[in-house]
Formats: structure tokens, sequence, C-alpha cells
């Protein structure tokens, strides 16, 4: 574990605000009518509302927990799984261009997240420390 813990702190709040930001976006378009695309080509129109609700309270939840350092490898694990589909269901695509964009970076950010956590100033390092376990 790098010394200083601290740039995975820097590290959970970026990818928990571009996770808000995501979330409220898909909101908006739950609201206006347009469920998210990727979720009516992998699941089908009749479940693309209800699994969009259901993915985006799963975002907005995760980004929550990576604020406050609670369950952040958890949470992490939703990231990866998430960027993975995305990343490959583009790659199957054909569409290169958006590869080489923002989904690469946070499925990066979601596994380093998983496999350090982020003990400095969160709540899952406050138990560990309290408990006497390494985090």
């Amino acid at each position: 574990m790098p010394q200083s813990g601290y740039g995975f702190v820097a590290l959970r709040l970026v990818v928990a605000a571009i996770w808000i930001n995501a979330g409220i976006q898909k909101l908006a378009g739950l609201a206006a009518g347009q469920p998210n695309g990727l979720v009516r080509i992998l699941f089908g129109s009749s479940m693309a509302i209800p699994l969009t609700y259901f993915f985006t309270l799963l975002e907005i939840l995760g980004a929550v927990a990576l604020i406050l350092g609670l369950l952040v490898r958890l949470a992490s694990v939703w990231g990866v799984i998430e960027f993975v589909i995305i990343c490959t269901s583009l790659a199957l695509e054909g569409n290169i261009g958006a590869i080489a964009g923002l989904n690469p970076l946070m499925l990066t950010a979601s596994l380093v997240l998983l496999l350090y956590g982020s003990p400095k100033l969160s709540l899952d390092g406050l138990i560990a420390k309290h408990m006497k376990i390494s985090p």
C-alpha cells in the first residue's frame, strides 16, 4: 500500500462526482421518457425503464458510498461491472473513438479503488481503526 492514501481520496471523490453527474443525466432522460439506450439494447424495451431506474439508483448510491468512504470496494465492484459492459459494447459496435474517452478511465479508477480501497478520510478507515484491522 502506498504511503500516502490521499490520492485515493481524490480519486474516490472524482469518481463519485462523475457518477452523480451521470445519474442526474439518466434521471433527466427518464423524466423526458428516454431510458438509457444501452439498457434498452441489452435488456429490451419492456425492461428499459425499470432497469434504468435500478442502475441509476445503484450508481447514485455508489457515489454516496464513495464520498463517505463507506464500502468503497463494494461500490467499486459496481463501477468495474458497469464500465466493462460499456467498454465491451462500444468495442463490439466498432466505436473505437468512444473507447478512448472517459469510460476506460472510469474502469481503471474503479479497479484501483477495488484493489486498494481508500482508508484515509473514510468511514471504512475509521471502522478499521476502531476494530484494529487493516482496511
